[in-house]
């Protein structure tokens, strides 16, 4: 059986009031996105994960080298985003 795991990596920040987007903030030397990320690296079972993310911070993302991944921009809410994998 093959399984995905999806991140929803398109957070805005606006509730942390921070000009850096959620999932790129530095928490202990890596990015949120990032300890999600290695948080599910030993499942064996997942083949590949999907990032959905905002096209506003691709810049952000193209700094860090996530293997095995899947790059797919996000919709207005996470709702959408989740709706359009």
């Amino acid at each position: 059986m093959s399984v995905f795991l999806i991140l929803l990596a398109a957070g805005d920040s606006k509730r942390l009031k921070s000009n850096t987007p959620k999932p790129f903030h530095i928490v202990n030397n890596k990015t949120l996105l990032e300890h999600s990320f290695n948080a599910f690296r030993n499942f064996n079972e997942i083949k590949k994960t999907i990032i959905v993310y905002n096209k506003k911070h691709k810049k952000h993302l193209n700094k860090l080298y996530l293997q095995n991944t899947l790059k797919v921009i996000g919709g207005k809410t996470g709702k959408k985003s989740t709706l359009k994998q």
